[in-house]
């Protein structure tokens, strides 16, 4: 069996945002239902800031929050069934491009993330790598969703191919997902 794209995907500023100018950080629309049906199409891992679990012994209510407390809050159980974390070098000069460009890491990935810090775009750029990046708007509603549209198109990805793994289409477009 052939081993599915590795899709690296950031959770501030991507998939939790300001949605309205002036108000909070909320999920975007639909990013449940899109992050479901991403984790059967590509072998998804989680590349951010944020704690996959718990510390066993918090030192304030931030260290509490986890991918897997947020996602299990979210109904997002089976996202962290599915979904791997990323293990990088938070202290490294490249940032977190050095994670997917290390020694060892899948050759067939994407990267979608808000836009990048100088040195990872740097990076990606110097090892003929910058195409495998897609950048998400940090505000606004649509932002993750036109980036996972971007993806499909570079990874050649079509409706079928939603549908193959028990989506639908609309899911993925926001005219579909406004007028509901």
């Amino acid at each position: 069996m052939a081993r599915k794209t590795t899709l690296y995907i950031d959770i501030d500023d991507t998939i939790i945002a300001q949605i309205v100018p002036g108000a909070g950080f909320d999920l975007r629309p639909c990013v449940m239902t899109q992050l479901t049906v991403l984790g059967k199409m590509y072998d998804c891992c989680w590349l951010t800031s944020w704690p996959y679990t718990e510390p066993k012994r918090p030192k304030s209510r931030e260290d509490r929050m986890s991918i897997v407390t947020m996602m299990r809050c979210l109904y997002g159980t089976r996202i962290n069934e599915t979904f791997r974390c990323a293990e990088w070098d938070r202290d490294h000069d490249q940032g977190k491009a050095e994670f997917v460009l290390r020694e060892g890491a899948p050759k067939d990935w994407y990267w979608i993330e808000d836009p990048l810090f100088k040195e990872e775009r740097m990076a990606l750029d110097t090892a003929g790598q910058l195409g495998r990046y897609i950048s998400v708007e940090p505000q606004g509603p649509w932002g993750f969703l036109d980036a996972v549209n971007e993806l499909f198109r570079r990874s050649g990805k079509s409706a079928n191919d939603i549908k193959r793994v028990g989506g639908r289409p609309e899911w993925f477009d926001r005219f579909a997902i406004a007028a509901e």
